[in-house]
């Protein structure tokens, strides 16, 4: 079998590369498809293609924004002819311009107009996200565009969502009813225990408006003024749709015990978790499932997060995590200390976290994925 991934890839980051690519590695172990090809953005504007692997071929097609050259993929999949096509998607997938992200995902409709067979895995809904704190205006031209986009996805010959209630809203609002739940994945890493006198509360990915840092930046002030043996790391870098994020956050802040890390190479993620006794996720809204949560819980990280309805069904799902009301500074600064002092909890949510990773592993995930485009196929 042929799958082609249209996605995001590294080295560029956010946008589901980092998904992408931890999905077709484990493809590549199991056998089942002989060539995989990823019909990926550019690297520095620069079209090229490289071999990555035994049978992963990356194609540098399209750039974000770029509206022509993202209409340039079509032509590029004809070409390659594959078994299956494999969109993996959310609505900001194509950039930060709104026709950007409308005309590339209307390629899912296209390529099955063209008699493609098209898997879409879609990370999230514009419709279920709280617009004004991803700095999308909420306006009835927005709204309609989605609902429009949605359509589009719709149409693959398979769908695949990364958060289980989703295939209810799909169902209700758009009477699908055929739609794959996949749960996201994650790495299972055993680290060993962090023994420091210090403790380190990580908040950890591609920084945006809706991830909660001004929020953490009140926690710690507060902090700071009963404790000097607790220090905020915070690790990640821009997220691409919101450049220079970061620069104005830090803008005038002045806190001995928050540290800035930048963007964390792969091989580098060992030594950031390992010093953590809690990952924080203070979102404010959710743009799907999160990743960084899979990712903790591969480390057996004790995990605080905003009570949120993404985050609220991984923990009724087996993993372990803290819930507080998104933006409510005194709860999130009073459960932060009750976790880092507590020994008996941390390890508590780790164990759990940890045999929830197990569960969740890429391999699992990859063989759903090889079910799916057999349908796709037979479709």
């Amino acid at each position: 079998m042929r799958v082609c991934f249209v996605s995001s890839y590294p080295p560029n980051h956010a946008r589901l590369s980092e998904y992408t690519k931890s999905l077709v590695n484990e493809l590549e172990k199991r056998g089942l498809i002989n060539d995989i090809h990823v019909v990926a953005d550019m690297v520095g504007g620069t079209r090229n293609r490289a071999q990555e692997g035994r049978s992963i071929e990356v194609l540098r097609v399209w750039k974000p924004d770029d509206l022509f050259s993202i209409l340039g993929i079509v032509p590029k999949l004809l070409k390659l002819k594959p078994d299956v096509v494999h969109f993996n998607v959310h609505f900001q997938s194509f950039g930060r311009n709104r026709l950007s992200n409308f005309f590339g995902l209307s390629l899912i409709s296209m390529c099955r107009l063209l008699g493609l067979k098209v898997v879409a895995t879609v990370h999230n809904f514009g419709e279920l996200v709280d617009l004004a704190k991803v700095k999308v205006k909420p306006s009835m031209l927005n709204r309609i565009g989605m609902f429009v986009a949605t359509k589009f996805v719709l149409s693959a010959s398979k769908v695949v969502v990364k958060v289980r209630s989703y295939k209810d809203y799909l169902t209700g609002r758009y009477g699908c009813k055929d739609i794959s739940y996949i749960h996201h994945g994650a790495t299972v890493v055993v680290d060993p225990p962090s023994d420091s006198e210090e403790k380190v509360v990580l908040l950890f990915g591609h920084m945006g408006p809706h991830k909660g840092l001004p929020v953490l930046f009140d926690v710690f002030k507060d902090i700071a003024k009963v404790r000097s043996d607790v220090r905020l790391v915070v690790a990640g870098a821009d997220h691409p749709n919101f450049p220079g994020y970061l620069r104005s956050a830090k803008n005038g802040l002045s806190l001995s015990n928050v540290a800035f890390l930048g963007y964390v190479e792969e091989n580098d993620l060992l030594g950031v978790f390992e010093k953590a006794d809690v990952v924080v996720l203070p979102y404010l809204t959710a743009t799907g499932t999160s990743g960084v949560f899979h990712l903790a819980c591969g480390f057996g990280k004790a995990i605080i997060a905003s009570d949120l309805p993404e985050l609220r069904e991984l923990v009724a799902e087996g993993a372990s995590a803290i819930l507080v009301p998104p933006g409510d500074v005194k709860a999130l600064k009073d459960v932060i200390l009750s976790v880092i002092d507590s020994k008996e909890l941390r390890e508590s949510l780790e164990r759990r976290n940890l045999a929830f990773a197990q569960k969740e592993n890429w391999g699992v995930v990859a063989e759903a994925y090889e079910k799916v485009y057999l349908e796709a196929v037979a479709s």
